[in-house]
């Protein structure tokens, strides 16, 4: 799997030398490698199938299938190679079929433990609702930028929550408020794992097409994820820091509230039935008082 991978990966190298990209020469430097070098030295130090592979000292997660992880150091140095954006804090990269082009980013938030049970309480559009709002907040400064003002507009893929592996996953859509209503976008896939100090995230940048398969991606994952013992979710103590954000800091989220009325009434697709209702009403009303003059006017007569 990891042969195939290979080739994978020199496949795109070449595409770039073709296109006549170049990745930032001053890293490169930095590095004293081409980028030959990164990618082979990244497959050498590569694990796959099925091997497990350690996030830092708070788990590890057995890969199966074809897809591979990547350690910390020759993971940042890929990614520099194909300008492919990364947090600082990048612990591993998990690749699949598609390569770099829609790499997995692995992430250990020591944010302090998290009642991710808390999840239940919430309904798929309380938070779609809270983060259309946190969306929201942040388009004043996009607005300086001369930037389009976005909102969130749904789930590409909604919240699932397991409440017995404490593992929560999702993907939004988030595009210009200007967008057309099937407008599709860059999608930014979530998959967290809680544990007893923070929580393992993975996060896949890819398109709303690919949705099924980053889902597969993001489930294999998390299915394969185990924290080392003492470090679990379920070894928590009373004394242990707790994440002053809880789980709406976890989900990038400012605070989770119930769902808004995200449309107008009268606009609404529910005002189609209480129009009907009110029409029919009327209509009734009006043949009761049509009736009574009718027999009013023949009572006269006789």
């Amino acid at each position: 799997m990891i042969r195939f991978t290979l080739a994978m990966l020199l496949s795109w190298m070449v595409s770039m030398v073709a296109l006549g990209a170049s990745p930032d020469k001053g890293s490169i430097a930095d590095m004293f490698e081409s980028p030959t070098q990164v990618i082979a030295s990244a497959l050498h130090q590569a694990i796959g199938a099925p091997a497990r592979a350690d996030i830092v000292d708070q788990a590890t997660v057995r890969l199966s299938e074809d897809f591979i992880i990547i350690p910390r150091e020759p993971a940042a140095k890929l990614l520099t190679v194909a300008a492919k954006p990364f947090s600082p804090d990048i612990q591993a990269l998990l690749l699949g079929s598609d390569g770099v082009e829609a790499p997995g980013i692995i992430r250990f938030v020591p944010a302090g433990f998290i009642n991710s049970d808390a999840a239940l309480a919430w309904t798929a559009d309380d938070m779609l609702s809270s983060l259309d709002d946190t969306v929201a907040l942040g388009n004043p400064d996009r607005a300086k930028k001369n930037q389009q003002p976005r909102e969130a507009r749904g789930w590409v893929l909604p919240p699932h929550y397991d409440s017995e592996a404490h593992q929560l996953s999702w993907a939004a859509l988030i595009v210009p408020k200007s967008a057309p209503r099937e407008t599709d976008g860059e999608t930014t896939y979530h998959a967290i794992g809680f544990g007893r100090e923070g929580y393992i995230e993975l996060t896949v940048v890819s398109s709303m097409q690919k949705a099924d398969k980053i889902a597969h991606m993001a489930n294999n994952f998390l299915n394969g994820l185990d924290f080392r013992a003492g470090k679990g979710y379920g070894d928590v103590l009373p004394a242990d820091r707790r994440a002053s954000d809880g789980l709406a800091g976890a989900m990038g989220i400012e605070s989770l509230h119930k769902a808004r009325v995200r449309s107008n009434f009268w606009g609404s697709d529910k005002m189609v039935p209480v129009a009907g209702g009110i029409v029919a009403t009327i209509g009734a009303l009006s043949l009761l008082i049509y009736v009574r003059r009718h027999l009013r006017r023949e009572a006269r007569r006789g």
